[in-house]
């Protein structure tokens, strides 16, 4: 183990206040080293698990690779709220709550038009991607071929009227992206 280099106490923090500073910043160091080890590096089933780093959005991620490599994953399947639309906000926050241990299973080898990985998020034996449609925080994706289970969830969400579905009219994501170009 490497050892930790505080950072310098910020500009403009008063003298009295510096001391406070070094021993909360040694502290929030110490519980860091000692957690880390802790974080899961396997699954129950031994396989590697993945770091999560970013969570962009509430159907994109960012995670580390058990071998160090950065990939930019878009969730197969479902299509959340963009950032301004209604339930955007919730969503991203709900999927990083989800994903707050860091530890994620990441299944699914192939790529979007963007060159994102798509992928089924695992934390354990929980399906991420089902848990966001199950919520009512995503649609389910439905180009190719949807999955059954997601659907399902949909529907159950849609009658429960849980998440977006509270809304009598909610907004598709794709039919959000069309009136809402992005800002160049």
């Amino acid at each position: 183990m490497r050892p930790v280099k505080l950072p310098p106490p910020p500009r403009g923090l008063p003298p009295r206040l510096r001391g406070w500073y070094i021993v909360t910043a040694a502290v929030i160091s110490a519980v860091t080293a000692a957690v880390a080890p802790m974080c899961p590096d396997r699954d129950a089933a031994g396989r590697p698990a993945w770091r999560v780093q970013t969570v962009h959005d509430g159907d994109t991620v960012t995670c580390i690779a058990p071998d160090g490599t950065a990939h930019k994953i878009r969730l197969r399947g479902i299509d959340a709220p963009e950032h301004h639309q209604p339930y955007g906000d919730a969503s991203r926050a709900a999927l990083a709550s989800k994903l707050a241990g860091g530890g994620v299973q990441v299944r699914g080898d192939a790529r979007d038009q963007h060159g994102r990985l798509l992928g089924t998020l695992w934390v354990g034996d929980r399906d991420i991607n089902r848990e966001m449609v199950s919520d009512g925080l995503a649609w389910v994706f439905g180009g190719f071929a949807p999955d059954e289970d997601l659907l399902a969830a949909e529907a159950a969400a849609r009658r429960q009227r849980r998440g977006l579905w509270s809304d009598p009219r909610p907004i598709a994501p794709s039919d959000w992206r069309a009136t809402h170009p992005p800002h160049r």
